[in-house]
């Protein structure tokens, strides 16, 4: 990774602060609560929740130093983008799999009296409730020994949903604090500093609306739904739900919602969730159960299936290379598997895939066999999250009867 320009890195900063920052503040009528930081001096590290695209922009404006944030790799591959992210400092890591570049970076940041960005989630959440963190972020606070201070996003995931395209009016606060000081830090076990973190950046979206009833108003709020929510709740269909403007349908049974201003369902119909969330919680459930059965375990029916589909494969860092036909992905209980128009089979296990993750919103990525695989969908509403959280159900499902065949023994 090269080093980071310091003097480039920090006039960029104050001209994005200055022009971009300034309009995303008016136009998500963003509030910084930032009193309890003023005073601190780098360096130190800021963690937050991560709900939007904006989210490191717009912390950083409650910071008068620049931030340099920790950034999925894959935004590097594109050239423009990259450009931009070394003029800002940008740091490249690849989602869910150790780095020593990474490291090397964050120190030599440290060692600058500079500020650090990352969040600890790794990912933009879905349901807008936190997500696990990862245990090597405490790892790092404690080898690092600077001030940790937290960040809470409090509408961001009402202003724009992950699924969601288009981005509605409401407010957003963000609140900054001190949460770990470095005698702190020397005093307590990874483990005490993991749940500080858990502690102090844990948000639900849905708890914080039912005590504000925040207005986000805007256009086409239901559109991409069908991106995150695949399960009809009436007819038990996979993938006929269908999004229009403030509406969300199912193509199988009629079974129809409205999604409103306060980001809450509305519906005469049964059953009834109120909410994107208590749907994505029924819906883990039901593909939990459906998933169980044997004959997605034998491996004799997919679990997911998607027709022109476009694979990529490349390394960690750089540019992709295009596979020249279109495919279709099916992910089974133990593998996944490409089939391309014309040629090779592709096959990849299940059990050796590893960084597994989704960008844009229409890709899905993971390495196997130190080689990056993408597969990107041609097709709008095609949903990429159901392979991803598919994918996750099924390793819960073998770590349990694995659990149990082990209390057998």
């Amino acid at each position: 990774m090269a080093p980071i320009r310091y003097s480039y890195s920090k006039w960029f900063n104050k001209f994005l602060k200055a022009t971009l920052g300034t309009y995303l503040l008016m136009r998500f009528n963003v509030k910084l609560y930032n009193d309890k930081i003023k005073e601190l001096k780098p360096p130190y590290l800021v963690i937050g929740n991560h709900v939007g695209a904006w989210d490191p922009l717009l912390m950083s404006m409650g910071i008068k130093e620049p931030v340099y944030f920790v950034i999925s790799d894959s935004l590097f591959r594109n050239f423009w983008l990259r450009q931009v992210f070394k003029l800002v400092g940008g740091i490249s890591k690849t989602k869910k799999m150790a780095d020593s570049g990474t490291i090397r970076a964050i120190i030599s940041i440290k060692n600058a009296n500079g500020v650090i960005g990352l969040y600890p989630e790794g990912a933009r959440n879905w349901d807008l409730k936190s997500l696990p963190i990862f245990p090597a972020t405490a790892k790092l606070i404690k080898n690092l020994k600077i001030p940790v201070v937290s960040t809470l996003m409090e509408g961001a995931g009402f202003t724009r949903p992950r699924w969601g395209r288009s981005s509605r009016t409401g407010i957003i606060n963000l609140r900054f604090n001190l949460l770990l000081t470095p005698e702190e830090i020397n005093n307590m076990s990874v483990d005490e500093i993991n749940t500080s973190i858990v502690e102090g950046i844990n948000f639900n979206e849905y708890d914080w609306q039912e005590k504000n009833m925040i207005r986000f108003k805007g256009n086409n709020r239901a559109e991409f739904l069908d991106l995150f929510l695949v399960v009809c709740p009436k007819c038990r269909s996979l993938c006929t739900m269908q999004s229009h403007k403030h509406s969300f349908t199912c193509t199988e049974c009629g079974y129809s919602v409205e999604y409103d201003e306060y980001g809450y369902l509305n519906t005469k119909a049964e059953p009834v969730f109120n909410s994107t969330q208590s749907w994505s919680v029924w819906q883990d459930s039901y593909l939990y159960e459906l998933f169980s059965k044997d004959e997605y375990i034998s491996g004799q029916k997919a679990l997911f299936t998607d027709t022109r589909t476009r694979l990529f494969t490349g390394k960690r860092r750089g540019r992709l290379r295009q596979y020249n036909w279109l495919g279709k992905v099916e992910l089974f209980f133990d593998k996944v598997v490409f089939t391309p128009e014309k040629g090779m089979v592709y096959s990849f296990p299940l059990d050796k895939l590893t960084g597994m993750n989704i960008q844009n919103n229409n890709k899905f990525e993971f390495y196997y066999e130190d080689s990056l695989y993408r597969f990107r969908f041609t097709t709008q509403h095609k949903s990429v999250y159901k392979y991803y959280l598919a994918a996750m159900i099924v390793n819960k499902i073998k770590a349990e009867k694995e659990n149990i065949n082990h209390q057998l023994d």
